[in-house]
């Protein structure tokens, strides 16, 4: 009487299990990406995998009941087992195939894992120069009619953007191309400074219910025409998209490219029937690229009203949920909380309308990555590159989507990416705002000051009347000690701005000047209403040394920040506050709530997002006794700070000079300030919220005569720096500020 064992292997069974996890394997590591691709959910993949273990099951059943014969398949007992015994060729035949399965599996799971495809970590294409590229003008406004310039605005925005969506060519950012309206160069120019080499140029015409559309795609280099059309149709949504797709398939063809099945089924959509609706969206669209506070405010109105027109505006609720992001984030305009919740519930509708809409995913993605940010604990960076990858996937040529996936990048240290990822935005927008503004971010960073000021001077020279750069070099200037300069700026900046907070950076370089009385006039200066002077108080109370009052209020306002708004700024103010009172625990309590990766995580995160709440547990620690415990951080922090860039915006030199103070290093902390200060550090009331002389770190330091003759000559340094600023003022010569030494 055979063995069960002995039976299953007579049967084959075994052999067939074996064959068939191998292919179950493979067929659940394909799943697992592919299913992704096509928006399946998490509870479509968990089906997806029963049923295939389901057919396990199954294939050992029916392995047990029938047999594979020369004559074909047969029930086991209807085999003559003295013609059908089993050659040695046939079992080694099943051998051979089950070790090519094991191999595909072994290849497919390599692939998947070591690669990182799983994670959807694809290697980006981060340079397309090979692709047709194309720069699509600003399309003219053959009308009188104010209206019509809008709707020419429309027409050219959505061909710009149905061409965006094909993989295979590069198409310049909106951005971009808006600054040759109504330009005097020719073709040829364009193309040199754009790096194209077709141009598409149109026009619009409305007369009454007809509108004439008038295309031609030009040959950058030698300016021929290489295809041109006019469209007249009756004004209808439905006609209007039709000619844009229209359009857009023919570039497709005149340029050799092929459209994907969906491409062509995104370029075919039809994003609203309501012209009233497309209108306002336009117009929300057009205030939305420049940025500012006021054209922010008044996109985020068009959206609204192009919703209320047509509440099925997929488009339009990413525009709106972009919109307040930027509001929040970029002025400040409204609570965080609120504006969280409003860019959520409008995402989700967005997508809930449009599941391809690459907008709502890119903002998606700058979302979580913001509230990753703020404690950098859990996966949000994780779903924030799902994000972003989704948007490029679907727009290749998203450039907001690679601009703001390198800034997670960065926020994650993995500077060569970031910066290859913000240089691919702006291949696509070579003109573009952002990536000239936080691409010399990242430089300062790595401690490339001289190509992060150029980048920026650039920035002011593209784009003359956005703020922004101003203020990033003005905060430059600052931390490389020169904050006359740094008063300039701003005070330029605020002359091409409406947002309050822009001359806020004035009231820390009043501070340093040791003018409190102009520091409080700034921050009295900002509308009550605006939503950075719920902190005006607290700021009040700090200025005037009343730290105790200070540390209750922004203990309150920490206090009350909601789940997502972690309110760490007023954690990291209240902590300061309560190490300059002594209150050693409610400085650790802050601490760990302004940065919570510190506390959450079981090995010890040193970067230089966490070194200003190191060096406070380090004194913090000594202070109680654990003197072990505050040398474990100091000399973990020590080697991350002495690679960080000593000046700048992002300098870190002086936490070099707290962290050897602590460590007791007094003549290496005196030697190191005072090279600092040589090297042009001025004021360490812009790294903390404390004067030099008041640093609790450095109290080793502070009967020291070396340390006083230091202080002295950052004193009259500044008193020289101020008097500076005062005759710029009374004259009102800030130029001469401006450009009174080389930038570089």
């Amino acid at each position: 009487m055979p063995s069960f064992l002995s039976e299953l292997r007579r049967r084959n069974v075994l052999r067939v299990a074996a064959a068939y996890a191998l292919v179950a394997w493979i067929i659940i590591e394909a799943g697992s990406v592919l299913l992704p691709t096509f928006g399946a959910t998490e509870g479509v993949f968990q089906v997806y995998v029963i049923i295939v273990l389901t057919g396990f099951f199954v294939a050992v059943i029916l392995a047990w009941i029938f047999e594979i014969t020369p004559e074909g398949v047969k029930r086991d007992k209807e085999v003559d087992r003295s013609e059908h015994s089993g050659t040695n060729k046939q079992k080694a035949a099943m051998n051979y195939l089950i070790i090519g399965l094991l191999v595909v599996a072994l290849g497919v799971s390599i692939t998947f894992n070591v690669t990182g495809i799983r994670n959807g970590d694809v290697p980006l294409e981060l340079s397309v120069r090979e692709k047709p590229a194309i720069a699509v003008l600003p399309f003219a406004s053959l009308s009188s009619e104010p209206d019509n310039a809008v709707f020419a605005d429309g027409i050219h925005g959505d061909i710009l953007t149905q061409l965006a969506n094909i993989a295979s060519c590069r198409v310049i950012s909106r951005t971009s191309v808006m600054e040759y309206r109504n330009t005097t160069k020719n073709v040829r120019e364009i193309g040199e400074e754009l790096d194209v080499g077709t141009v598409l140029q149109g026009s619009v015409q409305r007369v009454g219910d007809n509108v004439r559309i008038n295309v031609q795609l030009v040959d950058a280099e030698n300016d021929v025409n290489i295809w041109a059309e006019t469209y007249d149709r009756r004004l209808t949504a439905q006609n209007i998209f039709d000619i844009q797709s229209e359009i857009s398939e023919a570039i497709a063809v005149a340029l050799e490219t092929t459209l994907t099945p969906a491409e062509q089924v995104r370029i075919a959509a039809k994003p609203t029937e309501d012209l009233r609706a497309y209108s306002a969206y336009v117009s929300g669209r057009d205030n939305l690229s420049l940025r500012r506070l006021e054209t922010l405010l008044s996109a985020r109105d068009s959206f609204e009203q192009a919703i209320e027109y047509d509440p099925n505006y997929a488009a339009a609720y990413a525009g709106l949920a972009e919109s307040v992001f930027l509001l929040e984030n970029n002025h400040q305009a409204l609570s965080q909380s609120e504006a969280f919740e409003i860019v959520r519930a409008n995402l989700e509708k967005a997508l809930e309308l449009d599941p391809g809409l690459a907008d709502a995913y890119a903002v998606k993605g700058v979302l979580e990555s913001k509230i990753w940010q703020q404690t950098r604990v859990g996966q949000g960076n994780i779903v924030a590159e799902a994000d972003f990858r989704r948007a490029i996937e679907l727009n290749p040529n998203h450039a907001s989507a690679y601009m703001w996936f390198g800034m997670l990048r960065d926020a994650e240290e993995r500077d060569e990416e970031a910066i290859e990822l913000l240089q691919r935005s702006m291949e696509l927008d070579p003109l573009g705002r952002i990536p000239y503004t936080n691409l010399p971010s990242l430089y300062a960073q790595r401690g490339q000051n001289d190509q992060a000021n150029r980048l920026w001077l650039k920035a002011m020279e593209i784009h003359p009347e956005w703020p922004i750069p101003l203020q990033y070099f003005a905060q430059q200037m600052a931390g490389l000690g020169r904050l006359d300069e740094a008063v300039a700026w701003i005070e330029k900046a605020k002359g091409l701005s409406e947002d309050p907070t822009v001359g806020l950076l004035n009231a820390r370089l009043y501070l340093a000047f040791g003018d409190t009385d102009r520091a409080v006039s700034v921050l009295e200066s900002l509308p009550r209403d605006h939503p950075v002077s719920s902190f005006l108080e607290g700021f009040l109370l700090l200025i005037e040394s009343d730290y105790q009052g200070s540390l209750e209020y922004f203990s309150d306002k920490a206090a009350s920040g909601g789940p997502e708004s972690k309110e760490e700024f007023p954690a990291q103010v209240a902590a300061e506050a309560a190490l300059l009172v002594n209150d050693l625990d409610k400085a650790r309590e802050f601490v760990f709530m302004s940065q919570p990766i510190l506390k959450e995580d079981a090995e010890l995160q040193v970067d230089r997002f966490t070194i200003p709440e190191i060096i406070s547990l380090a004194y913090i620690s000594q202070r109680q006794g654990d003197a072990l415990r505050a040398q474990e951080l100091l000399h973990a922090a020590l080697p991350v700070v002495q690679n960080l860039p000593r000046l700048g915006w992002f300098g870190q030199g002086i936490r070099e000079v707290q962290i050897l103070a602590l460590l007791g290093r007094k003549d290496d902390s005196l030697s190191a300030l005072r090279e600092l200060v040589d090297d042009g550090f001025k004021s360490s009331a812009l790294a903390n919220f404390w004067t030099l002389s008041e640093d609790p770190y450095l109290a080793v330091l502070r009967d020291d005569p070396r340390f006083a003759r230091i202080r002295d000559d950052m004193t009259n340094a500044l008193g020289a720096m101020y008097e500076r600023v005062l005759e710029a003022e009374n004259t009102g010569d800030w130029d001469s500020l401006r450009a009174r030494e080389e930038i570089i």
